[in-house]
């Protein structure tokens, strides 16, 4: 028996604020489980930017809602693709 995904809307989104997790971004994103968002962001191929604050990684709201609107991840000026994440440290383990 398969669980019902939640289907995000732009509202929805939206009133999540400025932030988000990593989890919850990847979930609105492509219906990604916890383990495999974290994995994604490990690997660099997140599709929106994420930022570590301390020992967190935070996703901005504003780039989702893009990708939503448009079906294209967000680029800089040089056309690079903004969810680079090969610079962030590895992702936090999971916690129970």
């Amino acid at each position: 028996m398969t669980a019902d995904k939640r289907v995000w809307t732009a509202a929805d989104v939206a009133a999540l604020g400025v932030r988000t997790d990593v989890p919850t971004a990847g979930e609105i994103i492509a219906g990604l489980c916890r383990d495999e968002a974290y994995r994604m962001v490990k690997r660099g191929d997140f599709p929106v930017p994420v930022v570590r604050v301390g020992r967190r990684l935070v996703v901005p709201v504003a780039p989702i809602l893009h990708l939503m609107h448009t079906g294209t991840p967000l680029a800089d000026a040089a056309g690079t693709a903004l969810a680079d994440s090969s610079s962030l440290a590895s992702a936090p383990r999971a916690v129970a």
